[in-house]
């Protein structure tokens, strides 16, 4: 696919001041998008990172992909995190990472990302923008330009692919999160409690969260900030709001404040 990569790379105004939102725009007949998403499912995934080419501009330190969650988290050993960077090398490498989804609006972000010779990791600056093409198998093939320098969506080419990883013990508590919202919704509460409870524990962060709803209304306010704690700390933004309000009946204003100003980061 031929693409410009030099022309009008020094006109004003750079590509990351053209970005109004997540919308692309039209960059000498490319469409460049500020960044890739793709939606997730109930399950676990594995997204999996596959380098085609690498030639960044001089005086990097690195270059690589920011990988962020909405609405869930990047499970890495017994830490849970909101995203990481992966850098070129070990995208050079294959890499896989397990992402979990705590709330039916959960997806996955990608921008590219570098690192300056002091060492300051940046993105959404300069002619930075990806143009979203398909590589032989079908899956998103990302061409970055970072913001360094004229723009070239040669300066970093990934391959990525995500894959539902549906397990026994997955498909056991969406079984039983899907079965209490069936009680919820005739009306069964004590039941959908149960249910609930049983799929939260088993890791379900949208039990959690639903658990942490029907506490609440009830009034039951010490059990309503345990499961929005459990699902916040899965990632779901709406737990952290709803925890931040917890927390603030309580009188715990100072952490009320702090979950409503990391759910508004997210």
């Amino acid at each position: 696919m031929t693409r410009p990569s030099t022309i009008g790379a020094y006109d004003e105004p750079a590509l990351a001041q053209r970005y109004a939102g997540a919308d692309p725009v039209d960059w000498y007949g490319a469409t460049v998008y500020p960044l890739y998403s793709e939606s997730l499912g109930e399950d676990p995934v594995v997204v999996s990172l596959a380098l085609h080419e690498s030639s960044p501009p001089p005086g990097l330190l690195g270059l690589g992909i920011g990988l962020s969650v909405i609405g869930g988290h990047v499970a890495l050993g017994e830490r849970r995190l909101l995203g990481v960077d992966v850098w070129s090398d070990a995208i050079a490498a294959g890499i896989s990472l397990d992402v979990c989804a705590a709330s039916p609006e959960a997806a996955i972000t990608l921008t590219p990302v570098w690192m300056e010779s002091g060492g300051e990791v940046m993105s959404w600056a300069g002619n930075y923008g990806v143009v979203i093409d398909r590589s032989s198998t079908g899956n998103p093939l990302l061409r970055c330009s970072v913001g360094v320098g004229p723009v070239s969506f040669a300066d970093l080419v990934v391959e990525v692919a995500v894959r539902i990883v549906a397990t026994d013990a997955s498909r056991y508590r969406s079984a039983l999160y899907e079965l209490g919202a069936a009680m919820h919704g005739r009306g069964d509460m004590d039941q959908a409690c149960e249910l609930w409870t049983q799929a939260a524990a088993r890791g379900h962060a949208g039990a959690a969260y639903d658990l942490g709803v029907l506490r609440y209304r009830r009034g039951e306010l010490r059990e309503a900030e345990h499961w929005w704690r459990v699902a916040a700390d899965h990632g779901d933004v709406r737990a952290m709001a709803g925890l931040a309000a917890v927390l603030r009946r309580q009188g715990n204003l100072v952490e009320a404040q702090a979950w409503r100003d990391y759910a508004g980061t997210v």
